[in-house]
């Protein structure tokens, strides 16, 4: 989950169905022939053969994008983030009270999974989503979307890397080797996360536009030296470069070693075009590394904070991406607004349906969830979320968010934030939420369990009937 700022303070989730949320498909258009039973993987097994590859991949039915199972079958991803036998260690104590639960009660992480993927697949949870145990739930076929941090930056203080260095490149390189090479031939795993909820611009870690990060290097960083020319190249000369800005540079080296620059807004066009090279700099030299390295897994995007990232990142997203996710914690009204300032995001009127025009890539929802009193815990931090009274208000709140995409024709399904609650102490930055489908002690949440149920269900049901 993001790090938080004063200006999410005041976000939160309401319970009515979004206003951009795009029109479903026609319901009279369904799969060939009625569905018979689920594969293995939790794909629909209908008349129609199936186009096994062994992996997952995508495919097109009846004007609707899926996911494809390795048996060939199509699969709507429903997941549940951090989902292993293990919880966060308190800030204080550092004890992760839910992981000495599950050694007292299992013995052993095999038993555990063994018992606790009866339990999740009974309410159609199908997927592992990001931070859950890839060794584990690999072993046990289930499929799991492990995340590999390519960016080179560090995600809780928004520092940056000069994506333009060969060093980096280099490290990408290394890290693709480490941990995609081994999973090669793996069919459980589903796909490949980039990296997770990336800083494009100012946000909740710092005011800074792309741009005024890159010009803050040295002389010699090839990133400073493709964000000067791209500065050029927009001016066309160092004239009108110094007549728009208001500098006196000399020429290009005078630019090279300047450390003190004006402020840009987000929108200023030269601001958008070095966010354009940047974004396809990234993603080219991530995307080529693993798909290089594995050519047989689904490439799904960042994890991207959704009205938080401009639109230039969407569509250099979509030159080299399979899919394209985005964490979508909904925003009450007006503050969407706010954070469209802030960031440079896009229109909040049109905010998800615009994301997948620009990407031209089916989505997935890879973080979003809800909490509520009656759990005991103290809900604090962060402080921009709703609290619920009851785990049914909370049940409710989770129908009325899937309700809005269910019959989208281009999403491949949502993923739950998370499987265990956090910590009453707090976390290691402090969160203190009733985010999970079970407690610390193991006990389930069974109205909001009940309510992702009959969603999972009914999502697969109200599209495949004859």
């Amino acid at each position: 989950m993001p790090a938080v700022a004063p200006l999410l303070f005041l976000f939160a989730c309401p319970t009515e169905p979004r206003p951009d949320a795009p029109a479903p498909t026609d319901p009279a258009c369904s799969l060939p022939s009625p569905v018979t039973g689920t594969s293995s993987w939790g794909g629909l097994i209908d008349a129609e053969p199936p186009a096994a590859t062994g992996f997952f991949g995508l495919t097109q039915r009846c004007g609707r994008d899926w996911l494809r199972d390795p048996d060939g079958y199509p699969f709507r991803s429903f997941g549940i983030n951090t989902f292993g036998p293990y919880g966060a260690a308190g800030q204080v104590s550092g004890r992760d009270l839910y992981g000495e639960y599950v050694a007292s009660t299992y013995g052993s992480s095999d038993a555990w999974a063994e018992a606790q993927l009866r339990f999740v697949r009974s309410f159609g949870l199908n997927t592992g989503g990001a931070w859950s145990d890839t060794t584990l739930l690999v072993a046990h076929g289930f499929p799991v979307t492990p995340i590999l941090y390519l960016s080179g930056g560090d995600w809780l203080t928004g520092e940056i890397v000069d994506w333009w260095d060969p060093a980096w490149q280099g490290a990408v390189e290394t890290a693709v080797a480490e941990k995609v090479a081994p999973w090669v031939d793996e069919p459980a795993i589903l796909g490949w996360f980039l990296d997770n909820e990336m800083r494009w611009g100012p946000d909740w870690r710092g005011p800074e536009t792309l741009l005024a990060l890159y010009l803050r290097f040295s002389p010699e960083a090839a990133g400073k030296t493709a964000a000067v020319d791209s500065l050029l190249d927009h001016f066309g000369d160092i004239s009108a470069l110094n007549q728009e800005l208001g500098t006196g540079f000399a020429g290009r080296d005078d630019m090279l070693a300047a450390t003190d620059w004006p402020a840009f807004g987000v929108d200023d066009p030269w601001v958008r075009g070095f966010l354009s090279l940047a974004a396809d700099r990234y993603f080219s030299v991530t995307a080529t590394a693993v798909r290089e390295v594995d050519p047989n897994h689904l490439l799904l995007g960042n994890r991207e904070v959704s009205v938080m990232t401009p639109a230039e990142v969407y569509e250099a997203a979509g030159q080299w991406l399979d899919v394209v996710s985005i964490n979508d914690y909904v925003f009450t009204e007006g503050i969407a607004e706010v954070a469209l300032t802030l960031s440079g995001g896009l229109d909040p009127a049109d905010g998800f349906a615009a994301q997948h025009a620009l990407a031209g890539r089916p989505m997935l929802i890879t973080e979003f969830g809800f909490r509520a009193d009656d759990s005991g815990l103290p809900n604090s931090w962060p402080p921009q979320y709703p609290t619920y009274e009851t785990q049914a208000e909370r049940g409710v709140a989770y129908t009325s968010y899937v309700e809005t995409y269910r019959a989208v024709p281009w999403v491949l399904g949502w993923h739950w934030f998370q499987w265990v609650d956090q910590p009453e102490e707090g976390r290691f930055d402090g969160e203190d939420n009733n985010w999970g489908l079970v407690n610390i002690s193991g006990e389930p949440y069974t109205e909001v369990l009940g309510r992702m149920a009959t969603q999972h269900f009914v999502a697969q049901a109200e599209l495949l009937a004859p």
